[in-house]
């Protein structure tokens, strides 16, 4: 092979692999959702930091901030070798469209019982299962914007 007939294979290389550099600018600089839990193995208490949205992106530390700058430290490597295993990368959670609505499948005796506590609180059935909806997510927006309760 002459240089003539490998220079555009390494012109394609070069654009894929500047593809590869935006893209990953791209992504390492979205707002992806941060968690930090306390863990005790029995031998003391560390940190995991986890990326939300990529469940196999986490680090440990001491601290909380070490356990997050482990993980800033390492969440480009990683998303580099996720894209280039043909992966898509999931938008953050904060980018993500909702609509509000939702439709959930339940057995109709659920159905029955949840209807009967909305009775019972005199709140519509919707009212009634944002509210515990929200209860179990551990927040009161419920409340806070339709005043019941």
């Amino acid at each position: 092979m002459t240089d003539e007939n490998i220079r555009p294979e390494r012109e394609k290389k070069m654009d894929k692999n500047d593809l590869l550099e935006k893209q990953l600018d791209d992504y390492t600089n979205l707002p992806y959702t941060v968690s930090v839990e306390p863990q005790d193995d029995g031998k003391g208490i560390y940190y995991v930091a986890r990326v939300v949205e990529l469940p196999d992106l986490f680090m440990t530390g001491a601290t909380r901030e070490e356990a997050v700058r482990e993980l800033e430290a390492v969440k480009q490597d990683w998303m580099t070798e996720y894209i280039k295993l043909g992966n898509k990368m999931p938008l953050p959670l904060k980018l993500r469209k909702y609509s509000g609505k939702i439709i959930v499948r339940m057995p109709p005796s659920l159905h029955e019982t949840l209807v009967k506590m909305a009775e019972l609180e005199s709140v519509s059935f919707n009212q009634y299962m944002v509210t515990a909806l929200a209860r179990c997510a551990g927040r009161d927006e419920a409340t806070k914007t339709t005043g019941t309760y």
